[in-house]
């Protein structure tokens, strides 16, 4: 069979693959980036001659179980006769950037490819590339359907695409191979201190219910984490195109010096910063430093509607917390300032009878993007997590993708792999390494880690309890058509 191949000119191919397959290559391109005019060419070529197009942006690894991947994927491909793909990744659900292999056979749409590549050449600006992708998808009747199982490049050759799985790389190839594939976290959550100005009754870290309970001294003695430190990981997410959320264990405010944190990291770099806050010490003084920082996105946990329900589950004054809330929105509307804001509500301590109030209240201001509401998540005494009205099912469990794509780092310097070990840190406090004694480099690949991640793969929770019965493993598992997901303890409401 006549083919077209498109390959990552910095890799090495063994050829021999395609003659071991009978594939005859009438055009070869050689890229460095996917979005060239190179892929554009083998594209068309592709289309006009009515014959396949084999990209290859992936290099065997022989030594680690990577071998003879290659050539299975392009018999699978042969086989088939069907648009596939490949991406060494733990799951299904792990949405990448790049792409490692695919066999385009139909639906070509170069036209889409050509878009993108003007925009990433910046010859295109944003308001005028997702127009033209409006129309012509409207033109070429191409769904709009949000593609969310494949390398998000593919989205823009074809709209229908099929997964190649290869358990062998899922165990070996993918965990050696991180540095590679996954070279830094997708999503950094920091905690700089370990202080609330609240004691919350669901509270895993301050609620006196709770804290009775905890088996670690964690949370027995002030803990900081070093401005260095801090400045670092801001440079860290800058160099790696991560995204910073400033969430626990603690009241982010508490801590006076987050606005500095958060106008150092917009000024090196840092594409989006969050934060999650209670709001009570949102003052005005506080409102002004964090809209002069550049914050992107600020969500603020209320919970209730009425004072009495705020002061069974918060215990905090709830007057204030609103006066807070409204003067910072209103400030936003009147300076016209860009910031994602999200209003929170947890059903429990009579919440969930205040819904529809708490809606009416806060959809009236323009500045407020979303709001969600949340099942209750307690915790058992060891720290394992019990959601209430479990709405999934758990039975088709697949490898958590967040030591792929996370971390969680505490005020002690501890590195954590997600938001879930953190927030059991009152009954363990299991790190994979810490910043006052390793790089963020080091630890993203180092021992501890990778074992984590391959005993996640093969399902062996034995080092790992707090995993065992997590459910955050489940949260990306549906997307509706529109893009909106699907949790099973959050459900989100689009306000503006």
């Amino acid at each position: 069979m006549r083919c077209i191949l498109c390959r990552d000119k910095t890799k090495s191919f063994e050829y021999e693959v395609l003659k071991n397959l009978g594939l005859e290559v009438i055009r070869e391109y050689e890229v460095s980036v996917f979005f060239c005019l190179e892929t554009y060419k083998a594209l068309v070529d592709s289309k006009m001659f009515g014959i396949p197009l084999f990209g290859v942006f992936y290099e065997e690894n022989k030594g680690v179980g990577g071998g003879g991947i290659i050539q299975r994927f392009l018999a699978k491909a042969l086989e088939i006769k069907e648009n596939l793909y490949y991406y060494p990744k733990p799951n299904i659900y792990l949405q990448v950037d790049s792409v490692a292999l695919f066999a385009l056979f139909n639906g070509h749409t170069p036209e889409r490819l050509l878009i993108e590549i003007f925009y990433k050449e910046q010859l295109l600006p944003m308001q005028y590339r997702n127009s033209l992708h409006k129309h012509l998808a409207q033109a070429l009747n191409f769904s709009s359907k949000r593609i969310t199982l494949e390398g998000r490049p593919l989205s823009n050759l074809s709209k229908d695409w099929k997964l190649f799985e290869d358990k062998t790389a899922n165990t070996l190839d993918i965990t050696y191979r991180v540095k590679e594939f996954y070279p830094a976290p997708v999503h950094i959550n920091l905690g700089t201190i370990n202080k609330c100005n609240l004691k919350c009754s669901f509270c895993f870290f301050f609620a006196p219910e709770y804290v009775k309970t905890h088996t670690t001294d964690f949370f027995k003695e002030y803990r900081i984490l070093d401005e260095k430190i801090v400045y670092a990981i801001m440079d860290y997410s800058a160099k790696y195109d991560s995204i910073i959320d400033l969430v626990g264990p603690c009241e982010m405010l508490v801590d006076k010096r987050i606005p500095d944190f958060i106008r150092y990291g917009k000024d090196v770099g840092v594409r989006w910063i969050s934060m999650t806050t209670n709001g009570l010490l949102l003052d005005e003084e506080m409102a002004d430093r964090l809209l002069e920082s550049s914050l992107d996105s600020l969500s603020i946990s209320i919970d209730a509607a009425t004072p009495e329900t705020y002061a069974k589950s918060r215990g905090g004054n709830f007057e204030k917390l609103v006066k807070n809330i409204e003067s910072f929105l209103t400030k936003i509307e009147n300076r016209n300032i860009n910031i994602y804001i999200t209003l929170s509500i947890i059903l429990q301590g009579g919440a969930e009878k205040e819904v529809e109030m708490f809606k009416e209240k806060w959809s009236a201001y323009k500045a407020v993007n979303e709001i969600y509401v949340r099942n209750l998540v307690e915790k058992n005494n060891e720290g394992m997590e019990v959601s209430h009205d479990r709405n999934f099912d758990t039975s088709c469990r697949y490898t958590c993708q967040k030591p792929w794509d996370e971390i969680h780092i505490n005020p002690d310097g501890g590195v954590m792999p997600c938001c879930t070990m953190a927030g059991a840190i009152g009954w363990e406090n299991k790190v994979m390494g810490n910043l006052y004694e390793e790089s963020m480099d080091s630890i993203w690949i180092n021992l501890i880690t990778q074992k984590m991640r391959l005993d996640l793969i093969k399902g062996d929770f034995k080092e790992w309890k707090i995993c065992k019965d997590c459910e955050e493993w489940s949260y990306r598992s549906i997307e509706q058509e529109n893009g909106d997901v699907i949790s099973p303890c959050i459900e989100f409401v689009k306000i503006n």
